[in-house]
């Protein structure tokens, strides 16, 4: 059962709101090697590169690709896609 304290309406016009998370940050030099790649061209991302036989292999992957979207977001990269290939290199594609 829930206290009558725990919930209260509330005049949205009067309240602060902030900006969740942390300010984004990226490799520069990531940014502007995207920032050169031309429609249908592809970046090897060599310095991200993951040991595919690591155990964290997964969540480095998802890890690297949040600041690949975010690099690729900084960079004004409108449409592009992150594969991998098997030896755990990301690349980017525009």
């Amino acid at each position: 059962m829930s206290n009558p304290d725990d919930f209260e309406v509330v005049d949205a016009s009067k309240i602060e709101f902030v900006k969740r998370g942390r300010k984004a940050e990226a490799d520069p030099n990531l940014i502007e090697a995207l920032r050169g790649l031309g429609k249908g061209k592809t970046l090897a991302v060599k310095k991200m590169t993951l040991d595919p036989q690591a155990d964290t292999y997964g969540k480095d992957k998802a890890r690297i690709s949040s600041q690949i979207r975010t690099a690729c977001r900084l960079a004004n990269l409108a449409s592009f896609s992150i594969t991998w290939d098997r030896n755990g290199t990301p690349y980017v594609t525009a």
